[in-house]
Parts: C-alpha cells; sequence; structure tokens
C-alpha cells in the first residue's frame, strides 16, 4: 500500500511540475506578444519601453520580433529592429539566417541589424560570404560594407590566411568599404570648403 501511495505522490508532482512549466511557457509567450502589440499601436514612450523589455526578454522574443521585420509598417518594423539590435550577440545568428530569408524586408532589416550589432557580429558575416548563398552574401557584403573600417583588418586576414576564403567578394567588400571612405573624405572637404567664414556671416 505505501508503494501504490509513493507512486501517486510521484506521479501528482509530475502532473503538477509539467503543468507549471505549460503555464509559465504561456505566460511568457502571452507577455511577448503584449509588448509586440504595444510596438504595433502603443504611444511612442510605450514602443520605447515594449523595445527594451523585449531586448531584456532576449532569445525567447526574437521569433515574433524576427516576424515583424516582414511588416509593411515600418515604424513597427523600426522597432522591432531596436529591440534586436539591443539583444546584441544573442541576436546575431538569427539575423544571419534571416539574410537569405524569401522577403525582401526581412532581408534588408537583417543586415542593418547586423551591422549594428557591430564586432559580435564580424566573423559570422565574413563566414557568410565565404559559405552563403546569394542572398545572403549579398545581405552580408552589405553590412560589412555599413561596419567600414573597423572590419577591414578581419577582412584582411582572411583574405591572406584562408585558403578556402571568397577571395572575390572579400575583396570587393574591402573595395567597397575604402571607396565609401574616400567618398565620405570628399564630401566632408567639401562641405568644409563651401561653409561661409565667420567673416562672411557677420
Amino acid at each position: 500500500m505505501k508503494i501504490f501511495w509513493t507512486s501517486v505522490l510521484l506521479s501528482l508532482l509530475l502532473i503538477i511540475s509539467l503543468f507549471a512549466g505549460c503555464t509559465g511557457e504561456s505566460s511568457g509567450d502571452a507577455e511577448i506578444s503584449g509588448y509586440i502589440d504595444s510596438l504595433k499601436s502603443g504611444t511612442q514612450e510605450e514602443k520605447k519601453e515594449a523595445a527594451e523589455a523585449l531586448a531584456e526578454t532576449g532569445t525567447p522574443a526574437i521569433p515574433q520580433l524576427s516576424a515583424m521585420l516582414s511588416s509593411e509598417d515600418k515604424q513597427s518594423a523600426t522597432w522591432a529592429a531596436v529591440a534586436l539590435c539591443q539583444m546584441g550577440e544573442i541576436s546575431v545568428e538569427p539575423m544571419i539566417r534571416l539574410l537569405s530569408s524569401d522577403d525582401k524586408n526581412q532581408r534588408e532589416w537583417a543586415s542593418n541589424i547586423l551591422a549594428c550589432i557591430g564586432e559580435p557580429a564580424y566573423q559570422p558575416l565574413i563566414d557568410a560570404l565565404n559559405t552563403g548563398d546569394q542572398e545572403e552574401t549579398e545581405g552580408a557584403s552589405l553590412a560589412l560594407i555599413k561596419i567600414g573600417g573597423p572590419v577591414l583588418p578581419l577582412l584582411s586576414l582572411e583574405l591572406n590566411t584562408n585558403p578556402d576564403s571568397n577571395l572575390a567578394e572579400i575583396d570587393s567588400v574591402i573595395r567597397s568599404i575604402y571607396a565609401t571612405a574616400g567618398l565620405q573624405e570628399r564630401l566632408d572637404n567639401t562641405t568644409a570648403t563651401e561653409m561661409p567664414s565667420e567673416k562672411e556671416t557677420v
């Protein structure tokens, strides 16, 4: 009899623990969905607070935030991108995967988010250049060009030490970074030259 009741008690404890786990997960999903709704229709302050809360939630919020990146509502997509950027390194791999998404908006946002995240995304982006499909390679190239100078040492190292690297693509990215930097410098110099002096403005 004692064995019987012990078995019953263990069974009840198992059921309770499973139920508690399911309840917690549902509660978490509901909370994330609530924040997502705030990103879509809340006030600016509510959207800011929701983005911060989702960033703190981390990995569990990434699927719903990633789905929002395909939205035609640019403001909602922007707030989703803000949350993903704030997550930092944990959103790098999900964004790398989105570079080959069938949805153009998702691909473009993923590239921008990876550029925003910065250093944790450098090597994964270079790896995507070497092994990704066409869309992934294009998205990685754009992100690396936006990052610019800080990633040049890693690109040069990859070019000179990895025999399996995508030489043509990496070389193209390096050239684009230098060209963009040169263009920006010329624009800055032109702007400075065209600005009126203090004597002219008096």
